[in-house]
């Protein structure tokens, strides 16, 4: 996967271990999203992303780490992902009062996706 505007991890960056601890615990509460897959990579304001098998955790300095995932997580990424109009999720993807689609809040808007519809701005 690309992120517009994310950086390798191997770059100098003196809040790293930041974004480490966030994804390792999120990790550790959420095992379904697999092993990690890819490298940690900074991201547009000074956040950071860490793809795992089953969804791509990201992450501001100053606060919380969330999950996107499958079909709305396409959409996000070819939206700009975080460096984008939505900027980055405050929320794990969750299931719509109905239980017939998903949805993933973001600082700028909120994604759904039900089924044979797909992934879409709400609202």
């Amino acid at each position: 996967m690309s992120v517009e505007g994310a950086v390798n991890s191997s770059e100098t960056y003196a809040g790293l271990e930041v974004f480490e601890c966030q994804f390792e615990r999120f990790a550790l509460e959420h095992p379904w999203i697999g092993r990690r897959t890819g490298d940690l990579m900074l991201a547009p304001r000074g956040g950071g992303l860490l793809e795992f098998q089953h969804a791509t955790v990201f992450a501001l300095p100053d606060g919380g780490a969330h999950e996107v995932h499958g079909e709305i997580l396409a959409w996000y990424l070819t939206h700009g992902g975080p460096g984008g109009t939505l900027g980055y999720p405050l929320s794990n993807e969750k299931r719509t009062p109905t239980g017939h689609g998903r949805y993933n809040s973001f600082e700028g808007g909120t994604v759904g996706w039900l089924p044979g519809v797909g992934a879409f701005l709400m609202g």
